[in-house]
């Protein structure tokens, strides 16, 4: 790639926003922000440029090139905010500087600008708002995944409670949709990471890939559910006075999914730390379970007892996996690991 003239202004308008020269605690912040904006290529030839230019300090460009590209080692977000504070001091407008197309190359080099510290492109291409719109996209994957988990285990327990065939089928065929949702939602997501984005953009995006896991596997615990309901078939699953405990379990199940999904239409901590209260009324009834099957007064088998104990194992795991949709939803709008933060909010609350 030859030195363009767009490189040749960015180079000039980086020596006006660092007359004196990059210190060493900006220089990789500085390569982060310039790696939103340019290709490798790009990147290492103005890196390169400032250095002959005695603009970076040589000895460590290659090295921080080298952190910043192969063990994606990100600078704090208070060095990143330092470095654009320090550029739009200088005119540069960070937020909408130029931004690439599809081949890599900047927008709006076709017009050279009047002076070297002008910005080195008006015209802006479609990459950073194809970024912010498939980070909004990805959220929007993972609550209709969630939406899903909730409708699967509605009618699971519709099924296993009234022994519908027809009713199972459209459960599992849901947890089928869902494990494609959610390789939809992987794709996305590690197309995501090959654009490098910052520390909080990274968080959103790995947390993204935490979350489709949880979510797949309510969908799974929801196909079991309706699994268990035609595997006595024609027989009942659950005996009748076990019906209306196991109603419940699966009330409680759609009430959890439908906050989870919730905090992810809208992520607050607050709500999220919320679906912990909700699975211990899970964890209840689950407990109560357990006492009528393995009680003395119990007359319907052991195959019967082993299938509760297995439904009611998928109920509770369904709702804690809900739970962690809840804590990694903590992690994505603090920073903070779920406990960390909710302790701390006590500490505030007492």
């Amino acid at each position: 790639m030859e030195w363009s003239d767009v490189l040749a202004r960015i180079v000039a308008w980086l020596r006006a926003g660092y007359p004196q020269g990059v210190p060493d605690q900006d220089y990789l912040p500085l390569l982060a922000v310039l790696g939103r904006r340019l290709s490798d290529e790009e990147l290492d030839q103005v890196v390169h440029e400032l250095a002959g230019q005695g603009a970076l300090p040589a000895s460590r460009v290659d090295a921080g090139v080298v952190i910043s590209r192969l063990t994606n080692e990100l600078p704090r977000e208070s060095d990143l905010a330092r470095v654009r504070d320090r550029l739009r001091a200088a005119g540069w407008p960070v937020e909408n500087s130029w931004r690439r197309t599809g081949s890599g190359t900047a927008a709006g080099h076709a017009a050279p600008a009047p002076t070297g510290t002008q910005p080195p492109g008006e015209v802006e291409s479609s990459m950073p708002i194809h970024y912010d719109q498939s980070l909004e996209q990805l959220a929007h994957l993972l609550h209709a995944i969630c939406l899903q988990d909730r409708n699967a285990v509605a009618i699971a327990t519709t099924a296993l409670v009234t022994s519908d065939l027809e009713q199972s089928q459209t459960a599992i065929d849901i947890s089928t949709k869902v494990t494609a949702m959610v390789r939809d939602t992987e794709q996305e997501a590690m197309q995501l990471l090959a654009l490098r984005p910052v520390a909080a953009e990274l968080r959103q995006v790995v947390t993204a890939i935490q979350l489709s896991g949880n979510l797949q596997r309510m969908a799974v615990l929801a196909s079991h559910i309706a699994e268990s309901a035609r595997r006595r078939h024609p027989a009942a699953t659950v005996p009748e006075p076990v019906r209306p405990l196991i109603s419940q379990m699966g009330t409680a199940a759609v009430a959890i999914a439908t906050s989870a999904a919730a905090v992810l239409d809208s992520p607050d901590p607050h709500t999220a730390s919320t679906l912990d209260e909700q699975d211990d009324l899970m964890d209840h009834l689950h407990e109560e379970l357990l006492l009528t099957v393995m009680g003395p007064a119990w007359e319907y088998g052991i195959t019967a007892a082993v299938d509760l104990t297995l439904i009611g194992r998928y109920y509770e795991r369904f709702a804690d996996n809900a739970v962690e949709v809840g804590r990694r939803t903590i992690f994505l709008a603090t920073g903070q690991t779920a406990d960390n933060w909710l302790a701390a909010h006590r500490r505030d609350s007492d």
